[in-house]
This record gives C-alpha cells, structure tokens and sequence, in this order.
C-alpha cells in the first residue's frame, strides 16, 4: 500500500513546477518507496520467527530505525536536484545514492533476500514452493526496481532513463506476483 501511495504522489508532482514542492514530493515518494521494503523484511521474519521470538516491539524497532535511517538522506545538502535546470526529472548526487543504496541492501534487501530463501528451502509441500517462488521473483522484481530507479536518477541521461523505462516495464508485475505469491487465497 505505501509503494502504491509513493507512485500516486510521483504522478501528482510530475506535473508541478515549483521547485521546493516538487522537491519535497519527489523525496516523499522515494521514502515511501524504499520505506515499503521493510515490511518485506517483517513479514519474512514474521513467518520465520517464533510469534515468542519476534515480538511487536522488535517489529515497531525495526521499522523505526529503518524510517530514521532514510531520514538521514536529507542530511545531503545537494542530494536531490530537482528543478527547470533538469528539465524538472530528479538528479541525484553520488552520494545520495551509495547512501541509500548501502542503507537499504545492508537493512533491508539482503536480509530479506536471505530469510526468503531460508524459508524456500523449509517447504516440503511443492504447491507452497512454487507459491513461495512467485513471491520471490515479485520481491526481487521491487528490490530490481528500487536499484534501476536509484541508478537512473543519479546517472541523469536522457538515454538511460529511457531504457530504464523500457526495461522496468515488465518489473511492474511485481506488486501482483508478491499478492500471487501469499496474498491470494491458498486454495
């Protein structure tokens, strides 16, 4: 659900032109974007963990040191350009991006990748493994999504944004192939 907020607001402020506005949108919607990951990582360890073992607490911590953590991309000052000297599209700076990127695969995409996987190989029903993989290919679609985003809006070149667009097309199926993964009724 806040993946899906964080793409109503890029709609919305993709056609603003009032550069601190779309300043602050363009940052709200990447939080949201990268902030929707960790309740990947939670409801992995969710099934993964003993209820006794992952309590609320841990998963109210996890989140919060996450959401802290993403906060710390406004601490770069030239972080995000985003104005009419862009052709108002997002220009990162290097380090906004090896920041974020360290951030959310050190916190979030390989833990997630890893307990995943642990789980996969716990199945021995073969319906929940080829469940279980449909989950994988969409989490790992979002995660393929999340890296190509962040290269292309530090890269800023007219020619990758527009491979990027082509090849991030099919990745889209992701929030489905996660819902048919574990979301839909087990029949």
């Amino acid at each position: 659900m806040s993946a899906g907020i964080g793409g109503i607001i890029n709609i919305i402020y993709a056609n603003l032109f009032q550069g601190v506005l779309v300043y602050i949108l363009h940052f709200i919607t990447y939080y949201i974007l990268c902030f929707a990951m960790v309740f990947l990582l939670i409801f992995v360890l969710i099934l993964l963990k003993p209820v006794n073992k992952f309590k609320f607490k841990t998963q109210m911590l996890i989140l919060v040191i996450f959401g802290l953590l993403l906060l710390g991309l406004l601490t770069f000052p030239d972080g995000i350009t985003i104005n009419q000297s862009t052709n108002w599209k997002p220009s990162w700076s290097w380090s906004f991006f090896i920041y974020s990127t360290v951030i959310c695969s050190a916190v979030v995409i390989l833990p997630t990748s890893y307990y995943s996987l642990r789980i996969y190989m716990k199945f021995d029903n073969r319906f929940l493994k080829k469940k279980w993989k449909f989950f994988q290919i969409g989490m790992y679609a979002y995660f393929f999504l999340f890296y190509g985003t962040s290269l292309s809006n530090t890269l800023n070149t007219d020619l990758f944004r527009l491979i990027w667009s082509l090849v991030s097309l099919p990745t889209l199926l992701a929030s489905y192939l996660l819902y048919y993964g574990v979301g839909k009724q087990l029949e």
